[in-house]
């Protein structure tokens, strides 16, 4: 019991020297999201941006799916690339938030992690238990990836060392994380604050906001920004959500402002227990809500099916979004639940 005590106390008191000792040299004071340390959520009280070490550890001790590992369907490659050498716009979701997408023979990969594990090392952690739908030698020609935030099932160093043998590929990260992807040698990387957009040829990528936080190591927490991303190529509009919370302003605003969206990403899984939950990752209801805020025309799940990350049942999240969907006269457009090894088209029917 001493030792517990010891050792909460030593964990309180670098966390409390880290956090005083880190400055944020993106501070803006007429932002809302930013503070002199870091980020925070604009539309969260601040007593709910974070969780108290005793909730962490209720909620690692709480009891939790145990699937077995359950290869994929694989992506039929040849396929792939023939749809993408004829510009059809194409999606195929290769697990958790990574997808793969081509519009107008531009392809973009999300929040790439091919890893066995989402940790920061390969003997622990949380463990796939579905592949990836396709090997990351596999892959066609990537010409930008987004990042959504810093946490293990959304950056992962291994999967960015070995997409970054392309150097033509272009990276676009939030604020805080281009010097992660130098000592890597990435040099091709765009990092951009809420709002802020990049413009390339036909291509357009705009920062946008997210509800949800940062943490990479111990003692550092919000030190870094998190984001959702629009990508605009010719025409068509691509939203990327990252991984959210749900609140009744940010995603209407995005919709009023930037949409409506011809595709969006979504997060669909990873949302129980609710009271540890809620502020950061959404439920299915609410992946609904934002589909319909942000004005898609087409929704696809993501942030599901690979890894345990929380206490939901690991079918529960494609059932709840059809059940919600079926019964909700008001729901326009199209939510797709995808499958490994699918190739969805784009293209108007």
């Amino acid at each position: 019991m001493k030792f517990t005590i010891i050792a909460i106390i030593i964990i309180a008191t670098f966390t409390l020297k880290a956090r005083l000792s880190n400055r944020n040299p993106y501070y803006d004071i007429n932002k809302k999201h930013h503070t002199k340390t870091g980020f925070m959520n604009p539309y969260l009280k601040s007593e709910n941006q974070g969780k108290s070490f005793s909730d962490l550890i209720k909620m690692i001790l709480t009891k939790r799916p145990k699937p077995k590992y359950q290869p994929t369907e694989k992506l039929n490659v040849y396929e792939l690339n023939k749809r993408i050498s004829q510009n059809q716009n194409v999606i195929t979701w290769i697990g958790h938030s990574t997808m793969l997408i081509s519009i107008d023979g531009k392809v973009i990969l999300t929040d790439p992690i091919f890893s066995k594990r989402c940790s920061p090392v390969p003997f622990a952690g949380p463990k796939r238990y579905t592949s990836p739908s396709v090997k990351i030698d596999s892959l066609p020609k990537i010409d930008l990836i987004v990042i959504s935030h810093n946490h293990y099932d959304h950056l992962d160093k291994n999967s960015v060392k070995i997409l970054a043998k392309d150097t033509s590929t272009v990276w676009y990260v939030p604020l805080g994380l281009k010097s992660w992807f130098k000592q890597f040698g990435v040099l091709n990387v765009y990092e951009l604050d809420w709002f802020a957009e990049h413009k390339s040829k036909k291509i357009e990528v705009t920062c946008l906001p997210s509800q949800h936080w940062s943490k990479r190591s111990m003692f550092k927490s919000f030190d870094t920004l998190w984001a959702s991303w629009l990508i605009k190529i010719g025409e068509y509009k691509v939203w990327f959500a990252g991984d959210t919370g749900y609140n009744e302003i940010q995603f209407k605003k995005i919709g009023e402002f930037y949409g409506p969206f011809d595709l969006a990403a979504i997060p669909i899984g990873a949302y129980e227990p609710r009271w540890f939950m809620k502020n950061f990752h959404v439920n299915p209801e609410e992946s609904v809500l934002i589909h319909k805020d942000i004005k898609s025309k087409k929704s696809i799940g993501m942030h599901f099916g690979t890894f345990i990350l929380t206490t939901e049942p690991i079918l529960e999240p494609a059932q709840k979004i059809s059940e919600i969907i079926s019964n909700d006269s008001s729901f326009k457009g199209d939510f797709i639940i995808p499958e490994f090894g699918v190739i969805y088209s784009l293209e108007d029917n």
